[in-house]
């Protein structure tokens, strides 16, 4: 009898070992084809034990943050290929004008008037270039992860007010009237008054530069939230392009005009974000309406 049972345990044994290694065996070979690349599947959970469930369930949630990350890093590599050959081509055109109107200046029949003209286009081209070069930087200031904002008290309306004021003259000069809805009081928030500032200079501007006949500025607050709105009418602009508005380099002018460095709302979204504030972009018809929540 005992010889029958240790015979009995020793066949369970050998069996369950057999099973073990088939298990592993298959894990194995699930593990190698992903590596190889030859599927994205990740591993059969029908497995025969517990323990073996548990393992492959381990495996397949490191694939799954494997996959993640390397669509991560992927995307990071387009974005940077994408950011490189903008910059190279926003830097060159400008550069290439400025050297172009510098040889026509060295030319022997050229009058006193035409220099003139000259000097103030090149030197028109070189407060661009000196634009986008001060918009590099700046944005890789704000991205630094040692890149730190002051809290204090910021009242938004003095700001949005005063930043109005300052875009009279383009408004004036198309014939433009905004339309204006804000709080009698002040509204305050806790944010870096200089961040603060720069957004709704980013978005005020951005908006004048590409909108046709209306602009609508809109500051409030709702329960815990202060919420700036900026509309402006557009006939351009696709709604494929509000998903990449506030990409760095972005610019929905696909030729890629003078009116913008493609910088302007990457800064303003990366402000927000370091102030833990929320941006969004709505496209109705053509009317863009851009959105800063603070709480």
């Amino acid at each position: 009898m005992t010889i029958i049972i240790l015979t009995l345990i020793g066949l369970f044994l050998l069996i369950r070992i057999f099973v073990y290694k088939n298990m592993v065996k298959s894990i194995s070979s699930q593990l190698e084809d992903f590596n190889s690349r030859e599927t994205d599947k990740k591993i059969d959970m029908a497995l025969l034990d517990k323990d073996f469930e548990n393992l492959g369930s381990q495996i397949n949630r490191l694939m799954d943050s494997y996959i993640q990350e390397n669509g991560r890093r992927i995307r990071s590599e387009n974005e940077l290929k994408q950011a490189i050959a903008n910059m190279s081509h926003d830097l060159r055109t400008p550069l290439t004008s400025v050297l172009g109107y510098l040889q026509l200046l060295e030319a022997e029949d050229v009058s006193d008037e035409e220099k003139k003209d000259y000097l103030s286009i090149a030197r028109n081209r070189t407060e661009r270039l000196e634009t986008l070069l001060k918009g590099f930087f700046d944005l890789s200031v704000i991205e630094s992860p040692d890149y730190r904002l002051k809290a204090d008290r910021v009242d938004v309306r003095r700001i949005v007010a005063a930043t109005l004021m300052s875009f009279y003259d383009p408004l004036n000069e198309r014939q433009v009237e905004p339309k204006i809805t804000v709080p009698e009081n002040s509204v305050y928030i806790m944010a870096d008054e200089s961040a603060v500032t720069r957004v709704v200079e980013n978005l005020i501007a951005n908006a004048v530069a590409y909108m046709h006949s209306d602009l609508s500025v809109t500051l409030e607050e709702k329960s815990s939230k202060v919420i700036l709105a900026i509309s402006n009418d557009t006939r351009n602009l696709r709604p494929e392009d509000v998903t990449y508005l506030f990409d760095r380099f972005y610019t929905a002018d696909q030729n890629r005009s003078n009116k913008s460095t493609g910088l302007g709302l990457s800064i303003v979204k990366s402000l927000m974000l370091k102030m833990n504030g929320e941006i969004t972009a709505v496209l109705e018809g053509d009317v863009l309406h851009i959105e800063c929540i603070w709480e």
